[in-house]
């Protein structure tokens, strides 16, 4: 292992990814020796200051150039710029009043300014090379990731270049004979390597398991042992008990702060102090690395889920989320939505949705309607929606357990990345479709969903329970289109009354009242009515299934039809009266009730 100054600007906007978005490019690497934000910069002759000091709306004070010449090179420092670039000729400024820097980072937008004009490399010349800030994170974010990684640079093994915690874990245990684990401060293992010897029981279910035992834990707790290692900067040692060797411990800490440890389990025939050694350098090795591991997976879970959620709402400015997603513009898109995905069970549907489209993006997508499960998949070849739907729902059939309740809709394909908007939508509202008919709430069927029973000519909707449903819009279309009405008279209704809620406002004609008035009324009296028009809907006027459906007598569901048309007004028998209370209906639950 060997000692090394500071990154490399190339190896710092690797680990980056994301965070930045390389706008320039680099005639040769430089040194990245400090990173600046928020200092004071010397004013160009348009007086634009270069950068807005942090926390000071106001900006900072000037200073003149002779006065910039007496201060420290910019020389190997990465410089972040908040001041939002306007112009080119903005750019221009902000680029020569930070000429020598190694690398500038500025505002999201920027590159909408890059022209002909502008010196497209850096690093060895006068220009520094330019980075925008992804529009899904924070200065601070950037600042705190910058900083942890060039804190964790100051060391570094000479080979092989390691890029993860299991390439580390390896080298280490290589190096030393020892058995290695690395855990993250709640003692789960990150990585381990083990040279082939027998492993004692204490790591075998470590590993197995993924955690030190609980049992372990407590016993490591009540000796003072994991407190000695929260509190150390040096190797700690616990000696070998019984069948349990020897174990050196030291402690992974980023500005003071526990982000993990290194264990290394030995045995007698080990000597424990070029152990140690290796340790104490490993441990200023693994700092990027580690850093990487535990808090740049939060950040690009959320980066990779604001990116998306940027396409689909059709951004008229797709490039940055395209860059970070590494998406082209052109090619084959489709966008699923999935409901009814627990939590804790995302993590299996989003491995096998990978594995059926092995270029799919997904992540969890709030909208107004609800919270979906998205997949934006690319294809090689034009697809159309009925063959992706099979193609999923026979890769989820096969690995999902056959109760498991999911339901899913397919978009229309699209061949351009700002048309993907519309794949999202229609995809949204086949799911709600599925998910409708899957609760027998308002929605006839014939079967032509595919995944659950279908009922051929029958009349009478499916009732799917704990099945894949997967459907496009062609199988969903009535259910789509009505539900498009709903949204399109509840945004008519939000524009006329100043966006107040429609059917809150109290006018006789709101196209969501009849079925808020059925909903007042069952708050007030514990009722169904609401549910027996939903029903009664469902099964298209069908009484004797709607009392079965409902578990009532036939006369029970003729009483409550008369209840529904005196609170309510409108009949069922008549047409038009019908319609509004069908639209009043879907409205009202499109509406969040």
């Amino acid at each position: 292992m060997t000692d090394t100054a500071s990154p490399r600007l190339s190896r710092l906007i690797r680990d980056t990814e994301g965070f930045l978005l390389p706008l320039t490019e680099m005639a040769g690497d430089a040194v990245v020796a400090r990173v600046e934000f928020g200092f004071d910069l010397p004013t160009t002759p348009t007086q634009t200051s270069a950068a807005l000091h942090a926390g000071s709306p106001a900006g900072p004070p000037t200073a003149s150039p002779t006065e910039a010449a007496g201060r420290a090179s910019l020389a190997g420092t990465v410089v972040l710029a908040t001041e939002p670039v306007s112009s080119p000729a903005g750019l221009d400024a902000v680029l020569a009043g930070y000429a020598g820097a190694a690398a500038l980072v500025v505002p999201p937008g920027t590159h909408g300014h890059l022209g002909d004009g502008i010196e497209l490399r850096g690093s060895e010349g006068r220009v520094p090379v330019l980075l925008e800030r992804s529009p899904h994170v924070t200065w601070s974010e950037i600042l705190v990731h910058l900083r942890q990684l060039t804190e964790g640079a100051t060391s570094a093994l000479a080979r092989p270049d390691v890029d993860d915690l299991s390439a580390l874990a390896a080298v280490i245990a290589e190096t030393t004979g020892a058995s290695i684990t690395i855990e993250d401060p709640a003692s789960r293992v990150l990585a381990h390597a083990n040279l082939g010897g027998e492993l004692d029981e204490i790591r075998r279910e470590t590993i197995l398991s993924g955690a030190i035992p609980d049992w372990r834990i407590a016993e490591l707790e009540a000796s003072g042992f994991l407190d000695t290692i929260r509190r150390s900067t040096d190797v700690v040692e616990r000696p070998a008990e019984g069948t349990s060797p020897a174990r050196s411990v030291i402690a992974l800490r980023s500005e003071g702060e526990l982000i993990g440890t290194i264990w290394a389990a030995y045995p007698a025939e080990v000597d424990p102090e070029p152990l140690r050694e290796v340790l104490r350098d490993a441990a200023r090795a693994a700092l990027p690395v580690m850093l990487r591991t535990l808090r740049r997976s939060p950040f690009e879970k959320r980066l990779r889920r604001e990116a998306l959620g940027a396409i689909l709402a059709g951004s008229a400015d797709l490039g940055p989320s395209a860059t970070l997603l590494s998406l082209p513009f052109s090619g084959s898109f489709c966008v699923l939505a999935f409901t009814e995905a627990a939590p804790d069970r995302e993590p299996v549907l989003r491995f096998h949705l990978r594995a059926a489209f092995a270029d799919a993006v997904v992540s969890r997508i709030e909208s107004s309607t609800g919270a979906y499960l998205a997949a934006l998949v690319q294809m090689s070849e034009p697809t159309d929606a009925a063959q992706i739907r099979d193609h999923v729902l026979s890769a989820l059939r096969r690995s999902l357990p056959s109760d498991e309740a999911l339901s899913f809709g397919v978009g229309s394909p699209v061949d351009r990345l700002d048309e993907v908007h519309r794949s999202w939508s229609e995809a949204v509202y086949v799911v709600d479709a599925v998910h409708g008919r899957r609760r027998g709430l308002g929605c006839r069927g014939r079967g032509a969903m595919s995944g659950g029973p279908a009922s051929g000519g029958d009349e009478e909707a499916p009732t799917i329970v704990g099945a894949i449903v997967g459907a496009t819009v062609e199988d969903a279309a009535a259910e789509v289109i009505g539900l498009r009405v709903a949204d399109t008279l509840l945004a008519v209704e939000r524009d006329a009354h100043g966006g107040e809620p429609a059917g809150r406002s109290g006018d006789i004609g709101s196209i969501a009242r009849p079925a808020r008035a059925l909903a007042g009324h069952d708050a007030q009296h514990n009722g169904s009515l609401l549910e027996t028009l939903r029903v009664y809907f469902a099964t298209v006027g069908n009484s004797a299934e709607a009392s079965r459906r409902l578990h009532v007598h036939t006369n029970s569901l003729r009483h409550r039809l008369g209840r529904i048309e005196e609170i309510t007004g409108l009949s069922t028998a008549e047409p038009a009266e019908r319609l509004w209370l069908e639209l009043s209906v879907l409205a009202h639950d499109r509406a969040g009730g």
